[in-house]
């Protein structure tokens, strides 16, 4: 292993980060000419890029407000993700003062505690793409009670886990370690777990590579079921139709037989212990009827499914988020990996210019996630479009 000091720079924003042309990584002062000369590309792109994030957000959010056909179960789930984008945006506004200015502009105490919430909210996006594959597993393998069980109230409760496991483990970790040490963040706002190679790799493992290891497990499993279902499809099918045909056949002659037994039972009022045996044989056949019809009942509330309609969309917005996630989070993950092995392998073997690059499209997560409810939800489409043509129309005649 080297001895090359261990402070990584990927705490460090974009311009200190790859402005800083020595190998040592603790060096974190940057030249003055930075903070005097602007570079209109270094800091129009990271503008741009941080108000697409929050603009797409918030049409989402503004979507889902104005259209309640929007506001179904399995769309708080993406409502959810949506805030905690918009969430993610705002707070890169902070890295792009401190990418214009040179240094961070809050205080200590703030850079502590912004810290701690700032990784919350990062982990809690990417543990909601878990919570939304976890749902779909369910769905995809206990269907009838998942659609009878589902509720406004439930998604709600769901939502919130990712929230408050995000800040029960990230506000220790981060905030509160900070702040027992009475560690100097220097004028960069560096974390502290950042000097504790095991910690740092544990801020990895728990950020990206735990939720990347759960949806990998239970997309397979939504993908293996999908295939069996398929090809059992129609044997299910002629199974069902049979179960229902002879329930019904059973239930016609069991109406059957009570009649019989009535007659029967009429036709010899004087003969009281034949007709104690047929009122019971009468009270047996009311008993299993009334319990066949309880089934019948019960069967006609089992089919109640999400439509076929309802779960290729929710199909179609999970792929699409986790391919979102995956792709944004990836590259970024194994330079941090490595570099918490052997910072020399990234330090020397990787241009700065990459690792900015890499570094950013983290937050491109934030982006595509918006796109891709737009891309799957065609009611989303057209609400976007109704909004934006009735803006239009008010500037028009303001």
């Amino acid at each position: 292993m080297s001895t090359v000091a261990w402070t990584p720079s990927f705490t460090l924003p974009p311009a200190i980060e790859f402005e800083n042309n020595t190998e040592n990584e603790t060096q974190t002062d940057i030249p003055v000419v930075l903070s005097n000369v602007v570079n209109i590309n270094r800091l129009f792109w990271p503008m741009l890029f941080t108000t697409l994030i929050i603009a797409a957000n918030c049409l989402s959010l503004a979507a889902f407000g104005v259209e309640k056909r929007l506001r179904t179960y399995n769309n708080y789930f993406i409502i959810n993700l949506s805030i905690l984008d918009l969430l993610v945006g705002l707070n890169l506004i902070i890295t792009v003062v401190h990418t214009h200015i040179g240094y961070y502009p809050l205080n200590q105490v703030f850079c502590k505690i912004l810290g701690g919430l700032g990784q919350a909210v990062t982990s809690s996006s990417n543990f909601v793409v878990v919570i939304i594959c976890a749902d779909r597993h369910r769905a995809t393998y206990d269907p009838i009670n998942h659609y009878m069980t589902r509720s406004k109230r439930k998604a709600i409760f769901v939502n919130s886990l990712p929230w408050i496991a995000a800040l029960a483990f990230w506000m220790p970790f981060v905030t509160v370690w900070e702040f027992i040490d009475d560690f100097d963040n220097g004028r960069h706002c560096v974390r502290r777990f950042t000097h504790n190679p095991l910690a740092y790799v544990v801020n990895i493992t728990v950020m990206f590579y735990l939720p990347l290891v759960l949806i990998f497990v239970l997309n397979l499993r939504i993908f293996r079921k999908i295939q069996k279902t398929v090809g059992g499809k129609n044997v299910r099918k002629t199974f069902q139709g049979n179960d229902v045909a002879n329930t019904i056949g059973n239930t016609s002659a069991m109406g059957g037989n009570m009649r019989e037994f009535s007659t029967s039972s009429i036709t010899a009022p004087n003969d009281i212990h034949v007709d104690s045996v047929k009122m019971k044989r009468v009270s047996m056949s009311l008993s299993k009827m009334h319990g066949h019809n309880k089934f019948l009942k019960d069967f006609g509330h089992a089919v109640k499914r999400e439509s076929a309609a309802e779960t290729r969309k929710a199909q179609r917005t999970l792929l699409f988020i986790v391919l979102s996630f995956v792709i944004s989070w990836l590259p970024h993950s194994i330079i941090r990996l490595i570099y918490a092995i052997e910072p020399v392998l990234i330090v020397s073997g990787l241009p700065r210019s990459a690792r900015l690059f890499f570094s950013w499209m983290t937050f491109g997560n934030s982006l595509l996630n918006p796109i891709s409810y737009a891309i799957t939800q065609p009611l989303l489409r057209t609400t976007l479009r109704k909004m934006m043509s009735r803006r239009a129309v008010a500037d028009r005649f303001q």
